[in-house]
């Protein structure tokens, strides 16, 4: 007869020798994947100029910002009705303030008020860069006026900062741009690389110059070393890392939005049915706007950036990223409330718009909603159609489909490039206490259209921002410290210096 107690006492050693192997085995993958997580060494110590050492009048640089912030060139919604007086003047008054640089440059106007400059290098062999701003801004509200601290187009100097719309989105980016390239220009300076210089008139609409400007260069068989926009700057205090952070966007998300119908037994309220449209569309609308959506480190830029902040991260937080595998739900957990990582690590879905039924005791026979997607890398627009139809399977009378065809993400640009590695090097040497690393632009920019006439698209302007910062764009007290807007200037005139010289 088998005796249980003694088989046990024979088996309990040899599983807890496998459990205790196990268990050092699991430690010594985390321990080694945890040491692994770091960014990969630079494609090449890309050389950066003295940036400190660059001469230029910073004073009359900062008096020329605050005059094209008083030049209104509120983004055109109906371009064929609106005034274009504002843009009229501010492109006379680039031409007479950067003589130098528009008597070497060619310019050609596209879309009637896109400005596509190309100054030709001397070595047409080169692959030229696209350097990339817009002249647009959103307009001001009129019942928003009283917010602000200084006048919204006063372009005021005031406590080391400028103030107005434009100073951070994106006028201080084109003006440096200028300045820089006024520089080289007037000192009879030529770019061994041509440098295109491409400013859109309408950004803030949805980029149809700039889709212009690069469908023109396609055309010419152009093909960029890289195209450099706005979209990322330095951060002060990174979410992971508690420092501050340089974030080049790498790739931006694409966007969608759904609409949802929603079909029911119109009449009167007094005896509905059991369902009405409006019920049935409030069910769709939960369903997809909770239906299971990927968010992770992997398969997007939100790993490169991990990699590239992992030194600076408390060692907890390093060995839960890298290893997703084992911590993905402590992960969820903790970056739940977090809307900003959501938005990194996956598709957001936000509905924004409801419709149905006019009159309180009518039932409506059809309801709408839009709900608005934000595209994440890793998920084509086609997929996340699928999944919202699934989603609402089995509501009688519900249908969903994109309201317009969605734009799915742009593709990733390397970060293991010298283009990438030329402008962290420049942004170390403005700010030297940034760690860089890639990131993705939650939002929309120019960028996205170059894609097919740059071998790699990056948007980073090298500026510190604070959270005030951020929210001031697009909404009040918009501005930009002197000391930044001198980062800029600095940044453009290496960029050219070292990319293109």
């Amino acid at each position: 007869m088998l005796n249980w107690g003694n088989a046990m006492r024979r088996i309990a050693p040899i599983a807890l020798s496998a459990v205790l192997i196990g268990v050092f085995a699991l430690c010594v993958v985390v321990g080694v994947r945890t040491a692994q997580f770091a960014t990969p060494a630079p494609v090449s110590d890309a050389p950066a100029p003295d940036l400190g050492a660059i001469a230029f009048d910073r004073d009359a640089a900062v008096a020329r910002l605050r005059h094209a912030i008083t030049l209104k060139t509120v983004s055109l919604a109906d371009p064929e009705h609106d005034d274009q007086s504002g843009f009229a003047d501010w492109q006379a008054w680039l031409a007479q303030t950067y003589p130098a640089f528009h008597a070497a440059a060619r310019l050609e106007r596209v879309e009637g008020l896109s400005l596509l400059y190309t100054w030709p290098g001397a070595d047409a062999a080169q692959s030229p860069i696209i350097l990339l701003a817009h002249q647009d801004t959103v307009p001001v509200p009129p019942d928003t006026e009283v917010q602000w601290k200084a006048p919204a187009f006063g372009g005021e100097l005031r406590d080391g900062y400028v103030w107005g719309r434009g100073a951070l989105d994106d006028k201080s980016s084109l003006i440096a741009l200028l300045e820089a390239a006024e520089g080289f220009a007037a000192a009879g300076q030529r770019p061994q690389r041509t440098i295109i210089f491409a400013f859109g008139h309408d950004e803030e609409l949805g980029g149809d110059g700039a889709r212009a400007m690069a469908a023109l260069l396609e055309a010419r068989g152009v093909h960029a070393w890289f195209a450099l926009d706005e979209g990322m700057a330095a951060i002060n205090e990174h979410p992971l890392t508690g420092g501050p952070a340089a974030l080049i966007g790498v790739s931006e998300k694409g966007s969608g939005t759904l609409l949802v119908r929603a079909v029911g037994e119109p009449g009167h309220s007094s005896m509905p049915p059991r369902e009405t449209a409006i019920s049935s569309l409030s069910l769709a609308v939960t369903r997809i706007h909770q239906m299971p959506i990927t968010r992770s480190v992997a398969g997007g830029p939100a790993e490169g950036m991990m990699r590239a902040l992992a030194e600076d991260m408390p060692l907890t937080t390093r060995m839960a990223l890298a290893n997703e595998w084992l911590f993905a739900p402590v992960l969820r957990a903790r970056l739940a409330d977090d809307r900003a990582a959501q938005a990194l690590l996956g598709t957001t879905i936000a509905p924004t718009v409801i419709a149905g039924g006019d009159r309180n005791n009518v039932l409506p026979g059809e309801a709408s909603a839009r709900i608005n997607l934000r595209i994440h890398p890793r998920d084509p627009p086609e997929d996340l159609l699928a999944r919202a139809r699934a989603a609402i399977e089995g509501l009688e009378g519900v249908s969903v489909d994109w309201e317009n065809p969605p734009r799915a993400a742009s593709p990733v640009s390397h970060s293991d490039v010298s283009s990438y590695a030329l402008i962290a090097a420049l942004s170390r040497a403005i700010l030297p206490d940034a760690p860089v690393a890639p990131g993705l632009v939650v939002a929309a920019t120019d960028a996205r259209h170059y894609a097919r006439v740059a071998e790699n698209v990056y948007r980073y302007q090298p500026v510190m921002l604070e959270r005030a910062d951020w929210e001031s764009i697009h909404g009040v007290n918009e501005r930009i410290s002197v000391e930044n807007f001198e980062r800029l200037i600095r940044f453009y005139t290496g960029l050219i210096e070292a990319g293109a010289m």
